[in-house]
């Protein structure tokens, strides 16, 4: 039988133990970010996109808009009013100005205060007239100019029909090109969620220490 000094000791070391497994309990966080797959949204005109990079351009497949070929997949731009009922914009809502373009969109599932994030980076090789690169939500349109992150938090939840691109202003001739990374949807609202297996380790320790104090107790009591 153990003595009254080496329970003790077993009991303070399951307390421990147990104050440990409790500790990974609280801090324990979510993912609270979902990286989004590129190759899996729907395109129109001239893109390539993988899981984690899209490139979208406006220049024709022959590269006669530019003395480089910046087209990028072999097909070439959509017509301005096949664009925008891609997008499922009305028409004009590009600008009357806008020729052709490509894009790529998505219908997205969110939760009120979503944050849909992506980095990019817009180079226009067009020095006459200034092309446009540009996020739709729904039916809003949200310039891209440069080279910086991009970040929307949705008000309220729903699904929302998400889509970026380009297009070619008042002519066909010069072409640009969107890189487009690093897209996800994130809600840094979410709760923090307890990892099962931590759950379950604090359980056992806690009632491991509540055996052996019992059994300590009984140790003390006089025969």
């Amino acid at each position: 039988m153990l003595n009254a000094n080496a329970l003790k000791q077993k009991i303070q070391k399951a307390v421990v133990f147990g104050f440990l497994s409790l500790s990974g309990f609280t801090v324990v966080s979510p993912s609270l970010a979902v990286s989004l797959d590129f190759s899996t949204w729907d395109k129109s005109g001239d893109v390539v996109a993988v899981p984690n990079q899209a490139t979208l351009t406006n220049a024709v497949a022959d590269g006669s808009d530019d003395f480089n070929n910046y087209n990028v997949s072999s097909s070439n731009p959509t017509y301005i009013s096949d664009l925008e009922t891609f997008l499922a914009l009305n028409l004009g809502d590009l600008g009357l100005d806008a020729t052709e373009g490509s894009a790529i969109n998505r219908a997205l599932n969110v939760l009120a205060g979503d944050v849909f994030s992506f980095d990019y980076s817009f180079l226009t090789y067009d020095t006459v007239s200034s092309d446009r690169a540009f996020v739709t939500i729904s039916n809003s349109i949200i310039p891209l100019t440069g080279s910086s992150p991009f970040s929307y938090t949705f008000a309220t939840s729903g699904i929302y029909n998400i889509g970026i691109g380009i297009v070619d202003v008042d002519d066909t001739a010069g072409s640009s090109i969107l890189s487009l990374t690093n897209a996800s949807l994130t809600n840094p609202n979410a709760q923090p969620v307890p990892e099962p297996l931590t759950t379950l380790s604090s359980i056992l320790a806690s009632g491991f220490a509540v055996f052996l104090r019992r059994r300590y107790n009984t140790s003390k009591q006089p025969n």
